[in-house]
């Protein structure tokens, strides 16, 4: 793949950030004049869907689609766009293509936590570490971590990016080997804020293969899969022989045509393995919103399964839940459960509307698809379930106390411990003041203006969805939430983690490395070839020159490896040896670097050097020390993956 780290990582803030830009609700007078068919007109229904599936797969350089609805037990539509393979012709067949869900795959877990809690083998209050063999989870804080942090998205865990994905042909760790090697880090307690987080999801996972005695796969295969005739349904990966040929092909789309990628590994297939078709799914959404059964088929009491639609906490007034196992997305005048799914290659999203039994599956094929199936959401919700009242009366509040919101916001959803930290620096979401709202930015690149619905809440008429802040008495904003997305939080970004402030000092860095490697050699020569005169003020010492010339090579050598393995998807795969390498300069610039900090107080006891000399020398020390301490911040000193 030839996409650089930044959009890769954008792909994904997409879905963590999930602001739906859905298009603008209709006003109130607006619904007079505007025909909502109904869902029922499949006529209707199949020309809606037709044009904005393909025009997002053109806008979108999207291979393939599949779509399939449901409503009140009816399979209302289904349908193949596009193709599964496009060197041998093959068309997409929503019955038989299988789309890689990403983490819709978390339901079947969650599916599966929930019988063992009514087998009475777990228990979603008890600490974690009781059904753990081989691995603990740390006692960072009091609390431990329990089944239901889990489901909830808040144990508190930091995330990680790391191994998240393996190529097709890479050896796939067991579960223990993973989390032995790669436990994440506690941050927070658990159940005090959500943090959407994969690895908590691998270890549900674990827990099920421990509590039912046999592996994830073929406790899902036996225990839901055959059970509801799900049989284009599975975790296996690669997919198994029988399965492979409808396997779609996952394309990126590169220098003007669709260029075939290799089968994508999820380690922690609980967390994203899963591999299905369109009507398999219109079958377990209809399964969703029937309280787990099909015909005479029940996977659960339905006292047991209705815990995943049980709120865990708030975070906020007027913000969703976070569930057990659902994601809440839902605006304010209709309520949508579900989960959204993505690999690099593949994005999808299961949408259920409970009060009106009806369900929504989109899955596409493609790099560069990554949240457009909200887009495709948005669109459906405001065509057949339309808002119909008018927006919240809005507040006025003084320009000064809006200011307290104004800044950036980093979401809790971030790696902290590994040399991906520095991720975390895309994940944020800037809020300013304009007149007398605010105003922010989403991925999509759409400016949403949102006014004071109270004293810490705000309205986004665009996704007709809140926003809600924390606000201390006399004190500035300091946690940003979205209604929409409960699964996450921001925090006020400090002075230390901003972009800005991490550019400036590589900006500063780079450029006495350019004068130590470009002009000094430059000047010296000059001055021995057409200088004539003898000098009252020296230059640098030759000794003092080298050791800062050291650190510059030693330096550019660093950030010329970083850059140039920051092309493709490589350092989610495992770190490039490029990095690894690379990673050795910074290190060995640390004595030179300790030199370079003594020259910088000796060269003062020197009369006959030039003050500008000694200055820039000095500069040069304190942009050295500023970024290895950069590299320090964003464990990027010594190997820390």
């Amino acid at each position: 793949m030839k996409a650089t780290v930044n959009r890769i990582f954008s792909v994904l803030f997409f879905v963590m950030l999930a602001i739906t830009c859905m298009p603008a609700h209709a006003t109130n007078n607006d619904h007079d004049h505007i025909y909502h068919p109904a869902l029922t007109d499949t006529i209707d229904l199949a020309a809606f869907m037709d044009g904005i599936i393909e025009a997002y797969m053109k806008e979108h350089k999207v291979a393939g689609a599949a779509v399939a609805i449901v409503h009140q037990g009816e399979l209302l539509f289904r349908k193949g766009y596009g193709y599964a393979d496009i060197q041998r012709g093959i068309p997409v067949d929503p019955q038989n293509t299988l789309f890689r869900i990403g983490s819709i795959s978390k339901l079947f877990t969650w599916l599966a936590v929930l019988q063992q809690v009514e087998k009475g083998r777990l228990d979603l209050d008890a600490d974690i570490n009781q059904f753990l063999n081989t691995f603990t989870i740390p006692e960072t804080f009091e609390e431990p971590v329990t089944l239901r942090s889990l489901m909830s998205h808040s144990p508190g865990f930091e995330d990680i990016l790391l191994h998240l994905f393996l190529r097709e042909d890479d050896p796939i760790p067991s579960l223990e080997e993973i989390f032995t090697k790669q436990m994440p880090r506690r941050i927070m307690p658990p159940l005090q804020e959500a943090a959407y987080s994969n690895h908590g999801t691998g270890l549900a996972q674990y827990i099920v293969e421990q509590s039912s005695g046999m592996p994830f796969e073929t406790y899902v295969e036996e225990h839901i899969f055959e059970p509801l005739g799900l049989y284009h349904t599975t975790f296996r990966q690669p997919v198994p022989g029988h399965l492979r040929t409808n396997m779609a092909t996952g394309y990126a789309y590169c220098n003007g045509r669709f260029e075939e990628q290799g089968f994508e590994i999820v380690p922690m297939a609980g967390a994203g393995g899963a591999s299905t078709t369109a009507t398999d799914m219109a079958v377990f959404m209809d399964v969703l919103l029937n309280h787990a059964r099909r015909d005479t088929i029940s996977l659960m009491d339905s006292a047991t399964f209705a815990i995943m639609k049980e709120p865990v906490l708030v975070h906020a007034k007027g913000m969703n839940p976070a569930l057990h196992g659902f994601m809440d997305m839902s605006p304010n005048h209709i309520k949508i459960i579900g989960h959204g799914g993505n690999t690099f290659l593949f994005h999808s999203l299961l949408a259920l509307f409970p009060d009106h039994r009806t369900g929504l599956f989109l899955s596409f094929s493609g790099e560069e698809a990554g949240g457009t199936y909200y887009r495709v959401l948005g669109h459906f919700v405001e065509r057949y379930f339309p808002n119909p009242d008018p927006p919240p009366t809005p507040i006025t509040l003084s320009k000064d106390y809006l200011q307290g919101f104004a800044g950036r916001y980093l979401f809790n959803r971030r790696p902290h411990s590994d040399i991906l930290k520095v991720i975390g620096l895309m994940n944020a979401i800037e809020i300013h003041v304009e007149g007398d709202k605010l105003v922010f930015q989403d991925p999509f690149g759409d400016t949403h203006f949102m006014p004071a619905i109270d004293s810490t809440t705000f309205y986004v008429e665009r996704t007709n969805s809140y926003v809600g802040f924390y606000r201390p008495i006399g004190e500035k904003a300091q946690k940003i939430y979205l209604q929409i997305h409960p699964i996450m939080a921001g925090n006020r970004v400090t002075p230390l983690y901003t972009a800005e402030y991490h550019l400036a000092i590589f900006f500063l860095a780079l450029i006495c490395i350019i004068y130590i490697m470009v002009i000094w050699p430059w000047i010296y020569f000059a001055r021995k070839r057409y200088e004539k005169k003898p000098r009252t003020r020296q230059p640098l010492p030759l000794f003092h020159k080298t050791a800062a010339w050291i650190v510059a090579l030693f330096f550019l050598l660093f950030y010329l490896c970083i850059s140039f393995a920051a092309g493709g998807t490589e350092i989610v795969y495992g770190i490039p040896s490029l990095i690894r390498i690379g990673l050795i300069f910074p290190i060995i610039a640390i004595p030179f670097l300790l030199l370079m900090i003594w020259n910088s107080y000796h060269i003062w006891r020197m009369p006959q050097v030039k003050n500008l000399g000694r200055l820039f020398y000095n500069l040069a020390t304190v942009a050295f020390v500023l970024a290895l301490w950069q590299l320090y911040f964003f464990n990027m000193l010594g190997w820390r993956f």
